[in-house]
Formats: C-alpha cells, sequence, structure tokens
C-alpha cells in the first residue's frame, strides 16, 4: 500500500521512511487543512490622488518661518534720465515699495486606531501615508483656489490683480494668455500652462486656427509653453504665467506626523491618535503676471 501510494504520487519508494499521500487534506475548508493555510497581508493601495503638479511648475517653499512675514516688493520703478549734456545733473528719482504679509494659516487632518492594530499592522505608517498625504492635497488646492475666508489661504485664482481670458471656444485665446504675461514683463522661457484633465483633452483635438494641423494642446505644450493637469484645477478653468512668482511659506517644519497615545478620553480604551497639523500661507508676488480662463468650452 505504501509503494503504490509513493508510485501514485511520482515520489520514490523508501522502506524506512514511508510516504503517504494525504488526499483528503485540501484549503477548500478549514477543518480539513484550511486553518493551516498562511495568509500574507501585502501593503495597503492607496486612493489615487492628485499629485502636486504645482511643485513641477516651481513654486517657491520656504521652511522655518516664525513669526508673521512680509516679502517686500518693488512695486513702481525708479526714473532714469537722459542727460543732454555733460554738465546736466540728473534728477533724483525713488522707487515705490510695498509688501505682502503672510500669516499662519492652519490645515489639520488627524484619525485614530487602536493599540490592537498597532501591535498587528504597521498602523503608524498607514497613518503618515494617509494624514500627509491628504493634507499635502488641501495646501495644493489652497494654493490655486484658496477662498482667503474661513481661515483659508487666498488662492492664486482669488488674488486681486490677476489678469482674465475668455475660455469660451478657446483656441487661440491661449496665445493670448501668453501675450498678457509677457506684456507683464514675464520671461517667455518661464511662461506656462495648467489645467484639467478634461481641458487637456478637448484642447488636443482642436486647432489653433482651422486647416492649420496645430492643435492647441500639443505633446505637452500650449503655445509652445510647458503644460500641465492636475484635478486640483477647478474645473474648465486655465492658467498661464510664472510660477515661481508663487510663494508658499510653511511655519516650523512643514508636514509632520504626530501620535499621541495618551489622549485622555481615549486612554482605557488604547485609542491611538494620529495628525498633522500644518501653518502655511501662500502670496502671489506678482499678480499681473497671471492669466486665468474659465469656463473654457
Amino acid at each position: 500500500a505504501l509503494r503504490e501510494s509513493a508510485t501514485r504520487d511520482g515520489v520514490t519508494f523508501d522502506a524506512v521512511r514511508p510516504y503517504l499521500s494525504f488526499r483528503d487534506l485540501t484549503v477548500a475548508s478549514g477543518p480539513s487543512a484550511g486553518f493551516l493555510k498562511m495568509t500574507e497581508v501585502q501593503e495597503s493601495i492607496d486612493i489615487l490622488r492628485p499629485w502636486s503638479v504645482l511643485a513641477r511648475a516651481g513654486i517657491q517653499i520656504e521652511f522655518g518661518l516664525v513669526g508673521d512675514s512680509v516679502v517686500p516688493k518693488v512695486s513702481a520703478k525708479s526714473t532714469p534720465n537722459w542727460l543732454p549734456t555733460e554738465a546736466t545733473q540728473a534728477t533724483a528719482s525713488q522707487p515705490t515699495l510695498s509688501q505682502i504679509a503672510l500669516t499662519p494659516k492652519i490645515v489639520a487632518a488627524t484619525l485614530q486606531y487602536s493599540r490592537h492594530l498597532s501591535k498587528q499592522a504597521n498602523a503608524q505608517q498607514f497613518a503618515s501615508r494617509e494624514l500627509l498625504r491628504t493634507v499635502g492635497t488641501a495646501i495644493d488646492q489652497a494654493i490655486i483656489n484658496g477662498s482667503g475666508v474661513s481661515g483659508q489661504p487666498t488662492g492664486l485664482i482669488n488674488t486681486a490683480g490677476v489678469q482674465t481670458q475668455s475660455g469660451t471656444t478657446l483656441n487661440s485665446g491661449v496665445t493670448v494668455m501668453q501675450q498678457k504675461s509677457a506684456e507683464a514683463n514675464v520671461l517667455d522661457e518661464s511662461i506656462s500652462f495648467l489645467s484639467t484633465p478634461a481641458v487637456r483633452q478637448l484642447l488636443r483635438i482642436r486647432e489653433i486656427v482651422s486647416g492649420s494641423g496645430r492643435f492647441v494642446w500639443d505633446r505637452d505644450q500650449v503655445a509652445d509653453r510647458p503644460a500641465f493637469v492636475s484635478t486640483d484645477i477647478p474645473t474648465a478653468v486655465m492658467i498661464a504665467g510664472d510660477f515661481s512668482l508663487v510663494y508658499l511659506g510653511f511655519w516650523g517644519a512643514g508636514l509632520v506626523l504626530e501620535i499621541n497615545p495618551y489622549e485622555q478620553s481615549n486612554f482605557k480604551a488604547g485609542i491611538i491618535q494620529a495628525r498633522v497639523l500644518v501653518s502655511c500661507d501662500v502670496a502671489v508676488l506678482h499678480p499681473s503676471s497671471f492669466v486665468v480662463a474659465s469656463s473654457i468650452t
């Protein structure tokens, strides 16, 4: 019987160490060996999030601010003089200065998990990823479209002095956006465009001029300048300008995960709290350098 069992399973028969197959043990049910099966839990798959297109576009980011911060700005230049003779004296002229004030705006995200979960899974790593990315998305959205009320920074779109362009049947209007930004003295090579995936899809099949064979959005460029997309951009909106003129300041170290296992009301239950609490603000250094097209069709 042992020899036959070995032969059926393709195993060399050894009378000293006989082989016996267990044909009735399967993983299909727990009692018949399913309880012996191991289960490996992989790292959780994150939700698809909008990654920071503004960082790619080149905004300025500074950490470690302490007090309220101001950014000095020359709002009107001094006036030069042409001298008709070598003895003519130049007339003194002073530039006009202004400043952009920044004050901490607080964005927070918290979650709780049990002590039991922390012992059986890498709960802190999960909490870190979830909270940091969630807050990062909120900051990106505030830079673009922050309302300036209810604790939010004033985003680029809502900053006074930003230029506008009609988005109706947008085609050659993108070159007008480029022109307006250039007329605000932005270097051509510094201009880039931001919009949504839906606007990109619309403009990739629309010619700049009918019959020209040139499309508005082509090879990740608009008007021969770099173009980026993000779902953080409001629907049917496009922004053109020099994004290095957007300043994002962080008070303290920036995005830091903090763990509190001793919160009073949850201490007896063994509930652990995790939070990310960020103080930041946004300044658009030269609003006229940006052009916003909305209600794009």
